[in-house]
């Protein structure tokens, strides 16, 4: 059982380990350069989107760099179910 309160890791790590930390049961997920899942097809995308997370933050200072569908996907990432 891995204890911790907080995880400070990089984006290669996310899919590096994602069998550890998709085990995890997450309180909240802080995501910077969040313009990184931009795409919904992309493997960062899939791996984040796989693990339980119960509160998503993203921080990005260009979420409409280059265009709406851009924002969809950063939205449809915090919450699919919509």
């Amino acid at each position: 059982q891995i204890k911790f309160h907080v995880l400070l890791t990089s984006y290669e790590l996310i899919t590096i380990d994602q069998a550890v930390l998709g085990s995890i049961e997450w309180a909240c997920l802080v995501v910077d350069e969040a313009h990184r899942l931009k795409n919904n097809q992309s493997k960062f995308f899939r791996v984040l989107n796989s693990y339980k997370i119960d509160y998503k933050l993203l921080l990005t200072g260009t979420p409409l760099q280059n265009n709406l569908e851009e924002l969809f996907h950063l939205l449809n990432f915090l919450t699919p179910e919509r």
